[in-house]
């Protein structure tokens, strides 16, 4: 094989190579942290047990979650929730480590077949009886491509709502970040709290139990 050929395929791979390189990273962007606010302690003198659901879902499906309003959402045996099969995460006082749902997993292998327009994210969260009519325990991502957001979407539970904010989340008690690495091709998360018990159905903070494009509070 002669220098000529030798540099043609050596190139041919090294650009093979760039190419996949940059669609793992263009992957890895691709990802929702969630993390605690350490105002939540400083409002409830505690870690509050929060579930936290993410899922891609329909127009149809959006509209049915805003008007059922989060409350009903998250009431056991929710044919809505069930239906939807989101990525739950469950925090409280014992449990601060953010979680990061990456795009490259069975959830939302599932969830691109209904073709979604939007990413709820919903926190069920204690609320004072004066809660605005745009609910701030949800927020929304427009997927405007095939289903497909492009930025990393980090978000951060406070009190009585949850906000897109645009550092990692840290764990509240240990200052650490979020951790985050490029995932493999089924990894569902970096650390799924799906394991973790459920809290107690109308358990409340004192028994022991934070912008950016396409979002908006509703």
């Amino acid at each position: 094989m002669n220098h000529a050929v030798k540099g043609f395929v050596f190139f041919r791979l090294l650009g093979a190579a760039l190419i996949l390189w940059a669609l793992s990273g263009c992957a890895s962007q691709r990802r929702v942290v969630v993390g605690l606010s350490p105002d939540l302690e400083d409002h409830y003198a505690i870690y509050p047990s929060v579930e936290f659901d993410i899922a891609a879902v329909t127009a149809e499906e959006a509209d049915q979650i805003k008007k059922d309003g989060v409350d009903k959402y998250f009431a056991p045996g929710s044919p809505l929730r069930k239906r939807l099969e989101p990525f739950t995460v469950y925090f409280s006082q014992e449990q601060t480590v953010p979680a990061t749902l990456y795009f490259r997993s069975d959830y939302w292998d599932r969830w691109l077949k209904k073709k979604p327009v939007t990413l709820m994210l919903i926190a069920d969260l204690p609320h004072s009886p004066d809660m605005p009519e745009e609910d701030p325990r949800i927020i929304t991502v427009d997927l405007k491509k095939n289903g497909i957001f492009t930025r990393p979407v980090y978000v951060e539970i406070e009190p009585e709502k949850i906000t897109r904010v645009f550092e990692l989340p840290k764990d509240p008690r240990t200052g650490l970040p979020a951790e985050i690495r490029r995932p493999n091709n089924r990894e569902a998360a970096v650390r799924v709290h799906e394991t973790s018990p459920a809290p107690e159905s109308g358990q409340t903070p004192g028994e022991g139990e934070s912008s950016g494009d396409g979002e908006t509070n509703t």
